[in-house]
Formats: structure tokens, sequence, C-alpha cells
């Protein structure tokens, strides 16, 4: 007998001396396998948003392949980081990356049930798996996890450990650490949680969707109370605190009466994310993020930690929003659209971006997309370039009915019914259309298409003589660009929506300088001005006249409508601001009732600029 012992003795230890020493071989033949570690740990950076901010600074949007914004742990409340080692690993603070015991148990489980059931992973292998392994449940994963553990606790101390970890993982609904999902669930801030929406939040990564308030709140509370229970029994909080947390009430919003709303023992559960993205400024964000899209990599943009200062100023986007959803020209006529755009002619910084009368991210934009013809608003062009080559804002011409070709143009209205002279500023005042044609017939319509080229416009403007009367084609924010031209003196002036990008860590990536060039003679350009200061002042843009404490304010500007009322405009600037606005049907049908940018177009700007 004694010598069955001592044989099944040696048997075992044998058995257990070259398992281990297998173990040993498995475990330093896959550490050479793996990269080096000290490097790849060295180097990580997680996943973070790119935010997109305004000009003063103001968050406008985020981009995200995760939406996390990390924290440090100082500003993690006690609550919280005991709720999650309480539950997910009591024995953090004492073992170095691996729990030897709980590992054992996981092991002999697994093997006992046949599957891969029980994880037994500590907080650190966790955060080994989330950062730098895939999720496949394999026992070489397992394997790499626990080396990686090891690795991670001689390079940081366990607060780094527990703050990567926390600003980690992943809580369902695209939410990723504690910050982000404390904001998702209950639309707090970290400092403001209690102990029961602490341990509501531990309880949460152990299977998201299983434990997600959103959707599943009594699974939910099931294991709050099992994570408060862990606090508990770990002497993390005591029993007072437990039944007051375990008493604490969840309601869902739609469902919260104003006695739950204003009890500080109960929480309101939100049933749909907060944080969105494009709901702010949404055309002026698709045209950054298209504008980030060609200089970088998707990947990087959305989780690269970039950080986008823009040129828009919400405040000012705010107040044009208003002026175009409230116009009567878009509030009394569902078939219509219009869009506006506003920038600093001196920069070319857009400030202001309305793609739509109803503002949502991936719409059309009107903004900077739709082409359309921009009548009258066309006309300074014509005039500067009679300036441009001798006219005078005093040259006589005749308002008379002459037919080119086929066409004869006529004033708005029809006529004149008589011949009569006028100067270039009555006609550009009251909106000749015979006097426009006439002047760019004698200038020659080439000498004004390059002059509306030098002046930003990219679209093809045909060799016609009816583009005097704007029969091409333009967007609003070319037009802008145009305009901006006659603003600052005379020069072309690029837009600019993204002034500069910088990583996570402040470094500059991508940056925009101004970029400004002379292109009109500055004393033909103020000729121009004043002309347009007068179709503001007593011509067809008086709608448009703005003041700033009971005094006018100089306006420079003009009005646009197509045949049959298919779009209206109006178009024009103060010293430090150029804005086009442009109403119609996206079917490009004609408008019913009239619709003419004096009438209708010009009262939007006038809201717009004395707000």
């Amino acid at each position: 007998m004694r010598k069955f012992f001592t044989g099944l003795f040696i048997l075992l230890f044998s058995i257990a001396l070259i398992g281990g020493g297998a173990l040993l071989y498995i475990f330093s033949k896959t550490k050479q396998e793996m990269p080096n570690l000290q490097k790849l740990i060295s180097e990580y950076k997680p996943l973070e948003p790119t935010s997109i901010y305004d000009v003063n600074g103001n968050l406008i949007s985020r981009m995200f392949l995760e939406d996390r914004q990390p924290v440090s742990i100082s500003e993690i409340p006690q609550d919280l980081k005991d709720a999650f080692v309480a539950i997910e690993d009591k024995r953090f603070y004492e073992h170095n990356g691996v729990d030897y015991l709980r590992t054992g148990k996981s092991v002999f489980e697994n093997v006992v049930s046949g599957r891969k059931a029980q994880g037994g992973s500590t907080i650190t292998q966790q955060l080994s798996r989330n950062a730098f392994l895939d999720l496949n449940k394999t026992y070489t994963r397992k394997i790499k996890e626990v080396i990686i553990a090891r690795e991670l606790e001689k390079s940081f101390t366990k607060d780094q450990i527990l703050e990567m970890y926390l600003n980690k993982i992943n809580f369902g609904q695209q939410s990723y650490g504690v910050k982000v999902a404390a904001k998702t669930y209950f639309d707090k801030e970290l400092s403001d949680l209690t102990l029961a929406e602490s341990a509501m939040l531990a309880g949460i990564p152990n299977r998201p969707t299983t434990y997600n308030p959103m959707k599943k709140l009594p699974n939910a509370i099931e294991r709050m109370n099992l994570v408060l229970l862990m606090m508990l029994r770990n002497n993390f909080i005591t029993q007072a605190e437990y039944d007051l947390a375990k008493s604490h009430k969840f309601v869902y919003e739609d469902e919260a009466t104003d006695l739950d709303k204003s009890d500080k023992n109960t929480t309101i559960v939100m049933q749909r994310k907060r944080i969105k993205r494009g709901t702010v400024a949404p055309e002026f964000v698709d045209y950054v993020t298209k504008e980030l899209m060609s200089k970088f990599d998707e990947d990087e943009i959305k989780g690269g930690g970039y950080k986008v200062y823009t040129t828009i100023d919400l405040n000012i986007q705010a107040e044009a929003e208003k002026a175009l959803k409230e116009s009567k020209a878009l509030a009394k006529h569902d078939d219509r659209n219009g869009a506006l755009v506003s920038l600093d002619p001196n920069t070319g910084y857009i400030k202001a971006m309305v793609g739509g009368r109803d503002n949502k991210a991936g719409d059309f934009n009107r903004a900077t997309d739709a082409r359309r013809q921009p009548g009258s608003s066309f006309k300074p062009f014509v005039y500067f370039t009679a300036l441009d080559k001798g006219y005078s804002i005093n040259s006589m011409v005749e308002d008379s009915l002459v037919t080119y070709g086929s066409w004869t143009p006529k004033n708005y209205g029809g006529g004149p019914t008589e011949p009569r002279y006028v100067t270039l500023l009555e006609a550009i005042k009251k909106s000749l259309n015979t006097v426009a044609v006439k002047i760019a017939n004698e200038v020659g319509i080439d000498a004004v298409i390059e002059r509306a080229k030098l002046a930003g416009i990219e679209s093809p403007i045909p060799s016609v003589l009816s583009v005097a009367l704007g029969s091409n084609e333009v967007t609003p924010l070319e037009l802008a660009r145009g305009y901006a031209t006659f603003a600052n003196g005379g020069y072309n002036v690029k837009p600019i929506a993204i002034t500069k990008v910088t990583d996570r860590d402040g470094n500059t990536l991508h940056e925009n300088k101004i970029e400004r060039k002379l292109v009109f003679n500055p004393k033909k350009v103020a000729e121009i001005v004043y002309m347009m200061i007068q179709a503001v002042n007593a011509g067809t843009g008086t709608p448009a006249r703005a003041y700033y404490n009971k005094q006018q304010v100089a306006i420079a500007g003009k009005t646009g409508t197509t045949n049959d009322s298919r779009s209206a405009w109006f178009a024009g600037f103060s010293p430090d601001l150029v804005t086009t606005i442009y109403v119609g049907k996206d079917n490009n049908k004609p408008m019913s009732g009239g619709t003419t940018g004096g009438n209708d177009v010009a009262p939007i700007f006038g809201k717009y600029y004395n707000s």
C-alpha cells in the first residue's frame, strides 16, 4: 500500500511538473511571439472623439467611433470606483495584475462545464483585453491577457490602471467610459452621481445589452442590488448606506411625475441618448467634415481625439436659423426651402451657414450645393465692369426696349412704355433690366464674366447677354464670396471653415491661412458699394435696412428675382459681414404669389442684421 501511494505521488508530481513545464513553455513562447510590450503599452492611446468648436470655443459637435470623454481618476467619485472594484475585482489593490485564486477557480469551472463560461479576469486583465487584444474567448488570448496585465502592473500605478479602465470600458449605447455613461443614462455629470446610480453604472459593462437601463431597467436594478451587496460585504459601504441605496427609485423620463423630478431619492433614467451628432449647425458640420475627410483618414478623425477649431459663431448662427425659418417666405409655404450663408469679408471666415429650413446632418446643403439663377443680384458685377471701364455713377443710359436677336428684355412689371434717360445709380436702385443689358452689351459680356470670376464665382458662366440679368447659376456661398470682394475693397478672399486642427496633445496638424488677393481697383469698388448702399436706402432693397441704437447702419446690397419667381435672393453686407439669402423650391418650379427678392427675402436679411 505504501508503495502504491508513493508511486501515485510520484505520478502526480511528474504530471504537475510536466504540466507546469509545458505551461511555462507556452507562456514563454507566447510572449516571444508578441510585440515589444513596453513599447506597445507606452504608445497606447485609446480611441477618443474628435471635437469641433466654434470661433468662441463652444463645442459644436463630436465625431467618433467610440463616444468617449476621458477624465482623470480624481474626477471619478469614490463610490463609483469602489462599486467597480467590488463587483469586478475585489482584490484589485492586492494582486499584481492576476488574481491566481480567482483564475484557478475560473479554469476549474470552465473545464468542468466544458465551455468557456467563467472569465475570472481582474480589472487589469480586462484593460489588457479591451485595449490590446480581440474579444475571442480562447486560451491563447487568456495567456496574452495575463502577460500584458503583468506588464501593465509594472508600468503603472493602481490608480492609473483604474483610470484607464474606467475611461475605456463599453457601457452600450455607443457610450464608452464613465463620463459618457453617466450622461447617457442619467443625463448627469460624474460629480452628481448618487451611490445607487454609481452601483447601476458599475453593473452595466458585464453585459451591456442585458443590463442597459434604457432598455431593461428591471435587469439593471437587479444587477445594481448585487453590486451594492458586494460593496457591503467588502466594507465599501455601511449597512445604512446599503439600505438607503437599495430603496432608491429609478423611473423612465417619459413616466416621471413632477414629484419624481424634484425627489432627490429618485433618478430619472433617459430613454434616448442626449448626445447627438450634427444637431447644431448641421450643414456647417457636414461642410467641415468633408474638408477633414479630404485631409485625414476617417479612423484618425473619429478616433484620434483631434480638436477642430472653426470660424462659425454659434450666436450668429442661431440668429441666422431663426431669421430664415421664421420668415414669411418659408413659414407659410411648406413647398419652399432656402439657404443663408454669412462670412467675414476681410478674412473669409464663414460665420453662419443654414442649408435649409429643417436642419439635419446629412441633408442637402443648399448654401453650398444648390446652384440657382441669381437674377438681379448678379447686376453689381455688370455695373462694376462699367465703372472699371470708365463709366461713372452719373453716366446716363437710355431706359428703352431694345431687341437683341430674338430677345427683348423688359423691366420688372413690363416696359418701359416710353424711352427715358437714367443714371447708373438710378438704374441699380430701381433694378432696371433694360439698362443692365445695354451696359453689358456695351462693355462686353465677357468682361463682366471675367470680373465675376476674379471676385470668386467658380460655377460656369455662359457667354450670353442674359447673364447680365443673372441667367447663370451660382451657389449662395459663391455669391457671398463675390460680394465679399466689394465689401473688403477689392480683395478676392477664400472662404474658410476650419482655422486649425490639433491632435490630442495640442500639436498642430493642419492650419488654414487667410488667402487674400487684390483683384479690383479699390476706388472703383468704393463707387459700386455706394451704388449698392443706395439700392438699400431708396431702392428695391429697403426692407433690408438695419439700425443700431436707432441709427441707420450702412448696408449695401441687391435683390434678385428670376423669371416666374423660381428663385428669390438678397445679397448684402456691412463692413464686417456679408450675407447671401436664397428662397425657392427644390424642384425649381415657380413660387406662387409673385414672390420677389425685395418683398420676401430682403426682410429676412433686415431681421437677421437687426437682431
